[in-house]
């Protein structure tokens, strides 16, 4: 993510890929819920360090980087968020004033935090309660992703050997001491 790319986000208002948090000297107490609902629903981005009009106010050069800490510490505690998920923020300064980029994907499961499942809808987040609608986006979630589906008549000999290796090799690009690479086929 390119510093034109941020400067870009600022200018547009919050939506349900959008939300900007202020975060002068901590993380927003609310901002795991935000997380949470992005990854139920449909990813988005993150600005912390800016108001809801997405005027910039800035985070503490000196707490910027406990800041940076406690985010990817907790994105990888299953008591904050359950599943975990880590997240990578980038830091940018913008007109002399730092900001943190959160790129939140969408998830191929249901996440909750503080034991609560949360969507996001427009530009708010919602705590769904409801067993039902939790059990929507399960059905949701399930249509669009195949990690969970079992193919019984899926054969070693029906999948290209050449994907194989090509995913191999973008999975090694991205991280060359992945623990899959050294895995037979």
């Amino acid at each position: 993510m390119s510093i034109e790319i941020v400067t870009r986000l600022l200018k547009q208002k919050e939506s349900i890929r959008l939300e900007f948090k202020e975060a002068r000297m901590a993380l927003p107490s609310n901002l795991f819920e935000t997380v949470c609902a992005m990854l139920n629903r449909e990813g988005g981005d993150i600005l912390l360090g800016a108001d809801d009009g997405g005027n910039i106010t800035g985070i503490s050069s000196s707490k910027i980087e406990s800041i940076k800490a406690d985010l990817v510490n907790l994105s990888n505690n299953p008591q904050k968020l359950d599943p975990p998920f880590i997240l990578f923020p980038l830091i940018y300064e913008i007109n002399g004033k730092l900001v943190m980029h959160i790129q939140v994907p969408v998830s191929s499961q249901v996440h909750k935090t503080s034991n609560h499942v949360f969507d996001r809808s427009n530009d708010g987040d919602f705590k769904i309660t409801q067993p039902n609608r939790i059990a929507e986006m399960y059905n949701r979630k399930k249509v669009h992703y195949t990690e969970g589906t079992i193919y019984p008549f899926l054969k070693f000999e029906d999948l290209d050997e050449g994907l194989i290796q090509k995913a191999r090799s973008l999975i090694k690009s991205n991280n060359p001491n992945h623990p899959w690479i050294n895995l037979g086929d």
